[in-house]
């Protein structure tokens, strides 16, 4: 499996710069012949006071201008959505194919430590379960920012099978030192996009978006700059190292509530 990750800043508010940046880095994520490409959360969006009101459905038009650049293809594109429906707002992750969205997660712990736009639980509805999809016959998890704070979540997905996790984020970093326990401890590829740039405060957003083996090493990571790193990665392997690891298979499962 190629997995392409995308560091990208955006522009609060700006949706067509940041959609037209968008496809410009999975064009070239693409030309590399990645099998999924990712992105950081609140892609097109960001955080802004009219958040509302520059939400899209899931098929909406970002969705459907990934879809088109994905004609003929069998790779994926993985997103932060800005995601409203009849029901209310959430922050939406969908997985984007040539013939339409194959899943689409929404971000189940939302932040409320902060202020204005950052205050999440006064914008959106919190989602309500874990998502997954299959990408050449492995079993993918998705988790956006602070749903990661919380080891259950990775926990939670390697139980359901899963090899490979993506996590998105928009905060001021997310390296390898944040995602290294988490792959180790449950033998799970993880693979984390982050923004980079100003934030809505002019805050600099350093990214660190990175790719880490399910034994926790780093395969790629970038910081401070835009940009597309690639790696190959072999889930094949996660059965077995999952079986030989001391902190997922010495569990006690009978003593935890």
């Amino acid at each position: 499996m190629k997995i392409a990750v995308v560091q990208q800043e955006t522009l609060p508010g700006k949706v067509e710069a940041n959609r037209q940046k968008a496809l410009h880095h999975a064009r070239e994520a693409l030309s590399l012949k990645a099998d999924i490409v990712l992105f950081h959360e609140e892609l097109t969006v960001g955080y802004v006071d009219n958040l509302r009101d520059l939400a899209e459905p899931v098929d909406g038009p970002t969705t459907r201008a990934f879809q088109g650049l994905l004609e003929g293809s069998d790779a994926r594109i993985l997103y932060g959505l800005t995601e409203r429906d009849e029901q209310g707002w959430y922050i939406g992750a969908p997985v984007v194919t040539a013939h339409g969205v194959d899943a689409n997660y929404r971000k189940t712990h939302l932040w409320w430590k902060a202020d204005g736009v950052r205050h999440e639980p006064t914008h959106y509805t919190a989602g309500d379960r874990l998502v997954t999809f299959d990408l050449l016959g492995h079993r993918c998890g998705i988790m956006i920012c602070y749903d990661g704070d919380f080891p259950e979540v990775t926990r939670s997905y390697a139980e359901l099978g899963c090899s490979v996790l993506f996590w998105l984020n928009n905060r001021g970093s997310r390296g390898h030192e944040e995602v290294v326990n988490l792959a180790r401890r449950n033998s799970i590829i993880i693979a984390s996009a982050c923004c980079n740039g100003a934030n809505e405060r002019g805050a600099s957003c350093r990214g660190g978006s990175n790719i880490t083996d399910a034994d926790g090493s780093l395969l790629a990571e970038i910081w401070d700059e835009e940009g597309v790193i690639i790696a190959h990665v072999d889930p094949t392997r996660v059965p077995s190292l999952r079986e030989q690891n001391p902190w997922f298979t010495g569990r006690r499962q009978d003593l935890y509530v």
